[in-house]
């Protein structure tokens, strides 16, 4: 009796479990956010900067290539540099961030150079000149914030 009770409740119990999940269902988050007043960001891509900033970093003596995305106030960059170029990466880096940001005032610049951080960008540059709206341009700027957080640490 005592075995056929604890099967009982055990079934019970493990039938409840799923039906608890669905109030914290993240369909319904987003929802409850927006009834709260909350007020999504707004999303600005700049291509045209974008290709400014590109351009002035390839003139950088011994950047192969560069790739960038302006979002808002913000610019990400990121330099190639191969070969024996990068027993001076250090000093590249530094100039090439010097440029972007003497030629942008008031932008917030991250510049990288590392490799898969510059297919990242590269990808990101690429859905932005589109200029896409909506949650597509919230998707990139959550992209492009991921980026820098690994540019930084």
């Amino acid at each position: 009796m005592k075995k056929a009770a604890v099967i009982i409740l055990s079934i019970i119990i493990i039938c409840a479990l799923p039906a608890c999940g669905t109030l914290n269902s993240p369909a319904k988050k987003p929802q409850q956010a927006q009834q709260r007043g909350q007020v999504r960001e707004q999303v600005q891509f700049d291509p045209e900067m974008a290709e400014k900033v590109k351009q002035t970093v390839k003139t950088v003596e011994g950047v192969e290539d560069a790739t960038a995305v302006v979002i808002n106030k913000e610019i990400s960059a990121a330099i190639k540099v191969t070969g024996f170029q990068r027993l001076r990466l250090k000093k590249i880096r530094e100039e090439a961030y010097k440029r972007i940001k003497d030629t942008n005032k008031g932008y917030t610049v991250r510049l990288t150079s590392d490799k898969k951080l510059f297919s990242l960008i590269q990808k990101a540059e690429r859905e932005a000149r589109g200029n896409p709206q909506g949650d597509k341009a919230r998707e990139i700027k959550q992209q492009v914030d991921k980026i820098n957080q690994d540019m930084r640490g």
